[in-house]
């Protein structure tokens, strides 16, 4: 969801607390994605100028997360049942939660974006966890093809000029 830019600081200090409370809390079936997991898989850091942190999780999380970020102070800014964003405050980038059905094979469906991430679980049936500052964080398995997918054969390579909304989308919904 489009919106004002924010530093590679405050977007890492909003997925360090993101990941936080939810770990502390055993929420299952969430993983970065997005330009999230573009930043953290290409450069070790969210991407400087990004509006938000982007995280898809089970639509049966809802609930749960918004409670979890109202009870750590943060408020809901915008609430409809398939995405929801925090503010997590002035030191902090604001946090989009995509909630997605979720199917035994471990596509997610997006309803939001209406995108399918599809075969996010690796052959043991479970997210990949990747560790980054003393962080865990849950990727989708064959995340490099849904980069690729979504930003291009030149993912690596950081494009200024790059426009989600008019090409990347339709590249990913086709991810299958």
């Amino acid at each position: 969801m489009g919106g004002a830019k924010h530093s590679s600081d405050k977007l890492n200090n909003s997925l360090e607390i993101t990941s936080k409370i939810l770990n502390e809390n055993n929420i299952k079936n969430w993983f970065i994605a997005y330009g999230t997991l573009l930043g953290i898989v290409r450069e070790n850091s969210c991407i400087n100028n990004d509006d938000d942190i982007d995280i898809i999780t089970d639509i049966n999380n809802h609930d749960i997360i918004k409670q979890l970020f109202i009870d750590n102070n943060m408020r809901v800014s915008y609430d409809k049942n398939t995405f929801f964003r925090i503010d997590a405050g002035k030191t902090h980038g604001p946090i989009d939660f995509y909630f997605a059905e979720l199917d035994n094979s471990g596509n997610f469906y997006d309803a939001w974006e209406k995108i399918v991430w599809s075969n996010c679980y690796n052959p043991d049936n479970n997210l990949i966890e990747y560790m980054w500052n003393d962080n865990k964080l849950y990727l989708p398995f064959n995340y490099e093809e849904k980069l690729i997918n979504q930003y291009g054969e030149d993912w690596k390579i950081p494009n200024k000029n790059y426009v989600w909304f008019n090409e990347a989308k339709n590249l990913l919904s086709h991810d299958k």
